[in-house]
C-alpha cells in the first residue's frame, strides 16, 4: 500500500533535519570531543612519565645540597630535610646521618638564616639526644635571628640537662626568645627551672606569662593557676583583639591539657564548663576527656 500523501511530502523534510543533526554531531565530535580526549590523554601521559622519572631524594641528597648548592637550593633543601625527618626511617639513627647533619649545621654558620634554622628544626624533630651537644654548643655565639630555632629544637629533644643552658635566655630582651625559652623549659621538665619560670609569670609580655604558667603546670606546680583560670575563660581572651579565633582555640586546648594536671577543683570546674558550653567542637571534646575521667 502506498504511503499517505501527507507522509510522502514530509519525508524529505525529516531526512533533511536528520542530516543536519548528523552534520552538527560530526562537527562537535571533530572540534570538541576528539581534541578534549587527546588533551586528557596527553596530561595522563605526562603525569605517568613524571611519576616514573621523578628523582627520589634521600636525606643524604638534601644534606649534600645544603653544603654545595646555590643560595636558594641550600635553604630549600634544609627545609625539605626538616620535613623528611618526620617520616620514620632507620637511616635517621645511623651514625653517618647524625654526623653529616651536625657537619651541615656547623658548615651553615654565617649562611642564610633559614638554612641554620631548618637544620636545627630537623635535629629537634629526630628526637635524638646526640644533637643536644652541638645545639647547646652553638647557643653562645648564635645570631639572635636563629636563637629561637635552636632553643625550640632543644625543647623537642627533651634532655633535662640542657635546661641549665637555657635559663639565661629567660631574661633576653627579645620577647620571642623569652617565649620560646619558657616553652622549651616546660617540655624539659627540669625542677631547677621552677624558680625561673615563677619569675617569668611577671614578664612584661602576656604570652610569656601564659606559657610560664603552662610550663609550671606541666611540672605540676600550681604557681600559675590564676593565669590558667584566665586562659580557660573566653571573655578574658576576647580582650586581646590581636589574637585570632584559631589562636584562641589553641590557647584553650593547651590550657585544658596543662590545667588538668594540677587536680585543682576550680580549674577542673572551668574545664567542665567548656565541655558543656564552649563554641568550638575541638575545645568541647578536649574538655570532655577530663569530664569522663
Amino acid at each position: 500500500m502506498d504511503a499517505p500523501v501527507q507522509d510522502q511530502q514530509e519525508n524529505p523534510a525529516v531526512e533533511e533535519i536528520q542530516e543536519e543533526k548528523s552534520f552538527f554531531g560530526i562537527i562537535i565530535h571533530s572540534f570538541f570531543v576528539v581534541p578534549f580526549l587527546i588533551a586528557v590523554f596527553c596530561i595522563l601521559l605526562f603525569v605517568a612519565v613524571r611519576l616514573l622519572t621523578i628523582e627520589q631524594h634521600t636525606v643524604y641528597d638534601y644534606l649534600n645540597d645544603v653544603k654545595t648548592g646555590g643560595l636558594t637550593k641550600r635553604w630549600q633543601s634544609a627545609f625539605e630535610l626538616s620535613k623528611l625527618v618526620l617520616v620514620s626511617d632507620k637511616t635517621l639513627k645511623d651514625e653517618r646521618f647524625i654526623s653529616e647533619l651536625i657537619s651541615a649545621f656547623d658548615h651553615a654558620q654565617g649562611d642564610d638564616n633559614r638554612v641554620r634554622q631548618y637544620l636545627a628544626l630537623a635535629m629537634g624533630r629526630t628526637g635524638d639526644a646526640r644533637f643536644v651537644k652541638p645545639l647547646v654548643g652553638a647557643l653562645k655565639d648564635e645570631k639572635e635571628e636563629n636563637l629561637y630555632a635552636l632553643i625550640y629544637a632543644l625543647g623537642m629533644l627533651k634532655d633535662k640537662n640542657s635546661a641549665e643552658q637555657l635559663h639565661g635566655f629567660v631574661d633576653h630582651p627579645n620577647s620571642r626568645i623569652r617565649l620560646i625559652t619558657v616553652m622549651a623549659l616546660g617540655n624539659l621538665g627540669n625542677e631547677n627551672s621552677v624558680k625561673i619560670l615563677k619569675e617569668s609569670l611577671s614578664d612584661l609580655e602576656a604570652n610569656v606569662q601564659w606559657d610560664s604558667a603552662i610550663a609550671l603546670a606541666k611540672m605540676k606546680d600550681s604557681s600559675g593557676r590564676d593565669l590558667l583560670l584566665k586562659l580557660l575563660d573566653r571573655n578574658y581572651l576576647a580582650s586581646f583583639s590581636e589574637i585570632d579565633q584559631q589562636e584562641k582555640t589553641h590557647i584553650l586546648l593547651v590550657a585544658i591539657e596543662a590545667g588538668s594536671r594540677l587536680e585543682d577543683s576550680e580549674i577542673n570546674n572551668a574545664i567542665l564548663n567548656l565541655a558543656s558550653n564552649d563554641q568550638n567542637m575541638k575545645v568541647r571534646q578536649a574538655a570532655m576527656i577530663l569530664k569522663k575521667n
